[in-house]
């Protein structure tokens, strides 16, 4: 049983305080005179420690009692001397002095957000928020002035890179369809002079059907269109269903307008055509 007291003894360590000397498992040191104690004599005021400065290592930073402002005490000095320096210099109740803020906040007006994380703008060079980073979003000073477009040739009436392409395109389309069926488009057929009775009855009847059949061959056309018309015809139907399916949208401007109506209108002229 000795044994195993010796063996327990050694373990922990006992608490350097002279009223208590208890022995514990787990002690605490001290980090200002390096000694052990318990759980109850660990904190330096409560062992007394010699070589603990409170004026050092508890440095409170009191408010001022009238603008509220937390005023830092320096190592070595009165804080009653210090605060009495803030009444006559820095209060913003007693002097009039106005208070700065203790955090950046962001410049952008009606934001005031607390930059935790602030973003430099490349152009400005002042700080902002993440929302109003972009020179756009905090109205630059030193953005180039917008020039003021007028009501009729808005954003609306503007074409983009796509709508420009496709006017090109629809363009070269009606071009291209409106001179190949013009060229291709056969000639009507001179009309035939009708053959004359046979003299005789004696001529053979074949005469006259070898000359129909020759007449009717000679009268039906060709096919008018190639594979290049093929070709256009259907770009030119692709690209008039496009623009059908944005002015449902509302998305084309004027010229695109023009170009649409035009295009149905030649469709319909054809439609209603007949080649006698």
């Amino acid at each position: 049983m000795a044994a195993n007291d010796e063996y327990m003894l050694n373990i922990g360590k006992q608490c350097s305080h002279n009223t208590c000397n208890l022995v514990d498992f787990l002690p605490f040191k001290c980090q200002h005179c390096s000694q052990s104690y318990c759980g109850d004599h660990f904190l330096p005021q409560t062992h007394q420690c010699e070589r603990y400065d409170e004026n050092k290592h508890n440095r409170v930073a009191p408010p001022c009692p009238f603008c509220q402002t937390p005023i830092a005490i320096p190592v070595g000095e009165d804080p009653n001397v210090r605060m009495e320096r803030h009444f006559n210099t820095d209060c913003a109740v007693l002097v009039g002095k106005p208070v700065k803020p203790s955090t950046p906040r962001c410049p952008r007006a009606n934001c005031g957000k607390v930059l935790f994380a602030p973003i430099k703008c490349d152009t400005c060079k002042q700080q902002f928020c993440p929302t109003h980073r972009f020179p756009a979003d905090h109205r630059c000073v030193t953005l180039p002035a917008a020039k003021p477009s007028s009501p009729a040739n808005g954003a609306a009436s503007r074409p983009g890179p796509s709508g420009a392409a496709a006017m090109a395109a629809i363009k070269r389309a009606v071009n291209t369809t409106t001179s190949s069926s013009s060229a291709s488009r056969p000639a009507p057929p001179s009309p035939q002079k009708r053959p004359q009775p046979p003299a005789s009855p004696s001529k053979p009847i074949a005469t006259s059907t070898s000359t129909k059949s020759t007449s009717s061959s000679t009268a039906r056309p060709t096919n008018p269109f190639s594979a290049t018309d093929r070709r256009a015809k259907a770009e030119r139907e692709s690209r008039l269903k496009g623009m059908e399916a944005r002015a449902k949208k509302g998305l084309l401007s004027e010229e695109e307008k023009v170009l649409l109506a035009a295009a149905k209108a030649e469709e319909a002229s054809k439609k209603d055509c007949v080649i006698a």
